[in-house]
């Protein structure tokens, strides 16, 4: 999907289902599917902002064809409160060369271009809606489904104003796009700095909320975040181990000189153990999450050592549950009440980011 000066947005899609229903009652059908993966490349040190210029190598997976060299730069352009990227050439992307995967890095490798990331979209589905236009709907690994819109951009402001009128027959915010080219999206998300949490849920008063806990971690995960405590969330948590030499576990080996501790003491012999690792992590981490519906002495533990420590806390509760004015009423815990899981995605995506690039688009 290539315009003269191509001009375009993404934003986030909550719910690809409803976002389907969507473009149904508009009309709208899938013309091709496709998947394909951009290996970047940038010059040695970085010397450019990957905002604005990009060298990659696409190849491509569904439907097979040549690889391709492609050379992109853009400016990032603000016209009626929108924000959008639009490219310099009035090609939109430039092809540098089609071949094999292999001798397209080659190229690369000859430009002096050094690799950089990859970014995978598994799934991609090419959408025409009548009065509407064409866009895109595109899962793309490590951030989940987004939707792309690309409209002609020889005229800045014409096309400020046809992403709009796009947008709104979606049921988008134009404050729901995200005007920063993919690349420099996923980057942001590869674990830097300043983005370990400490996730906290009940592991021993109580597993109802389980399934919760295993979303809000792959949730975090898919951000990019480095989730110290992923354990709390696992099905399998408080499962003892075999006992040593035990072989009635179809398909599993016997553990080496099992013990029958819960899996929660995988990484420590006994309590003591489990209590100087979280207590590393705590002090280790740069944000403490803990999901505090179900009364745990343990997670209250963490909390009030997280503060002690001073580390950010924000604390999700439904708001059904009578939570201890020790939690509500601390002023140094960020509380967030939700309804239900979709609500209390929303929450912390706003929670977390602040910025365009992690607020979900509704749509539907």
């Amino acid at each position: 999907m290539t315009a003269p000066f191509e001009s375009e947005v993404r934003f986030l899609i909550d719910d690809v289902e409803a976002f389907r229903r969507r473009i149904a009652t508009l009309g709208g059908r899938v013309r091709f599917e496709y998947a394909f993966s951009d290996h970047y490349y940038r010059p040695p040190g970085g010397a450019w902002d990957p905002r604005t210029r990009a060298l990659r190598v696409r190849e491509h997976h569904r439907p097979q064809q040549s690889s391709e060299v492609l050379l992109t730069w853009i400016d990032l352009v603000q016209i009626s409160g929108l924000s959008f990227k639009r490219s310099r050439f009035a090609t939109g992307k430039v092809r540098l060369y089609a071949g094999t995967a292999d001798e397209c890095r080659a190229v690369a490798d000859g430009l002096g271009y050094e690799p950089w990331l990859v970014v995978r979209k598994k799934a991609g589905l090419f959408y025409e809606i009548p009065e509407v236009g064409e866009l895109v709907a595109e899962q793309v690994d490590g951030i989940g489904w987004m939707c792309e819109l690309e409209v002609e951009g020889q005229n800045p402001r014409a096309a400020a104003e046809a992403i709009l009128r796009r947008l709104e027959a979606l049921g988008v915010s134009a404050d729901a796009v995200i005007p920063e080219p993919l690349a420099a999206l996923v980057a942001a998300h590869l674990r830097p700095e300043g983005r370990k949490v400490y996730f906290c849920g009940s592991i021993r008063g109580g597993r109802s909320l389980q399934p919760l806990y295993a979303s809000i971690v792959a949730f975090l995960e898919q951000r990019g975040y480095d989730v110290l405590t992923s354990h709390v969330a696992a099905p399998d948590v408080l499962a003892p181990y075999p006992p040593a030499g035990a072989t009635d576990v179809p398909g599993k080996m016997p553990a080496p000189g099992g013990t029958g501790l819960a899996q929660e003491q995988r990484e420590g012999a006994n309590a003591a153990a489990i209590y100087e690792r979280d207590m590393r992590w705590l002090a280790e981490c740069d944000l403490v999450i803990a999901e505090v519906s179900l009364p745990s002495l343990g997670v209250g533990v963490e909390a009030a050592t997280a503060q002690h420590l001073g580390k950010p806390i924000i604390c999700l509760c439904r708001a059904d549950v009578a939570l201890s004015a020790m939690i509500e009423g601390n002023p140094g815990l960020r509380v967030l009440r939700y309804q239900d899981e979709s609500e209390l995605m929303a929450l912390l995506s706003h929670e977390l980011g602040g910025t365009r690039a992690q607020t979900r688009a509704t749509s539907g």
